[in-house]
C-alpha cells in the first residue's frame, strides 16, 4: 500500500479544546481528521490518536470545541498545540482565546465549532468520536488552512516557530 495516496486526502487543520479535569483547566491539541457526516441533526466525526491527552479529556467531559485555522494563522498556533502535550503544559495561556459555553476557542479563527459527543469507537490507532454540533460560529471570511497546504509550505514555518519558542524557555530558565 502507498500510504502517500491517504495525503491527497482533504482536510483541515483545527484546534481542539476540551475541559482537563484532571488539572482544572483547559487541554487542547491541533487536529486534522474531521468531517460533517450529517445535517439532521448535525453531527461531525473527529479522529484523535489513542496516545492524545486531550483525547482522554474529551472522553470524561463528552464535550469538545473546534477553532477551524486560517490559512493567516501565527505558525506558532499550530506549534503550541501540536508539538507539546496538554498533560504538562497549559496550551492555552500561550494563545489569545475565548470561553464560551466553558469551551474554549481561539480569537482569531475562521468559524467555532461547539460539540456533544453521542458516541465513541475505539480502534487501535485513534478513537472516532462522533458528536452533534451544539452550536457554531462563522468568524470571519477567508481561507482555511488545509492539511495539505500545512505539509507543503507551512510546515518549516510551524517548526521554526516552536525551536524559536524552545530557545526562549531555555534561556528564560538559564536566567532563574
Amino acid at each position: 500500500m502507498d500510504e502517500a495516496a491517504l495525503f491527497k486526502l482533504t482536510h483541515g487543520i483545527y484546534v481542539l479544546g476540551a475541559w482537563d479535569e484532571a488539572n482544572n483547566r483547559f487541554a487542547g491539541s491541533v487536529v486534522d481528521a474531521v468531517m460533517q457526516v450529517a445535517n439532521k441533526p448535525f453531527m461531525i466525526a473527529l479522529s484523535c490518536h489513542n496516545n492524545s491527552y486531550t483525547k482522554l479529556c474529551i472522553e470524561k467531559a463528552r464535550c469538545f470545541s473546534l477553532s477551524v485555522v486560517g490559512a493567516d494563522v501565527e505558525p506558532f498556533v499550530i506549534a503550541n498545540f501540536g508539538f507539546q502535550t496538554s498533560r504538562n503544559v497549559d496550551k492555552w495561556a500561550k494563545v489569545d482565546y475565548i470561553t464560551v459555553n466553558n469551551l474554549p476557542y481561539l480569537k482569531d479563527t475562521m468559524a467555532r465549532i461547539e460539540a456533544k459527543v453521542t458516541e465513541i469507537i475505539a480502534y487501535d490507532s485513534n478513537t472516532l468520536f462522533l458528536a452533534e454540533v451544539v452550536d457554531s460560529w462563522d468568524c470571519k471570511c477567508g481561507d482555511a488552512l488545509t492539511y495539505n497546504q500545512y505539509r507543503a509550505y507551512f510546515k518549516d514555518k510551524v517548526i521554526e516557530s516552536f525551536n524559536k519558542y524552545r530557545q526562549q524557555l531555555l534561556k528564560e530558565k538559564s536566567n532563574v
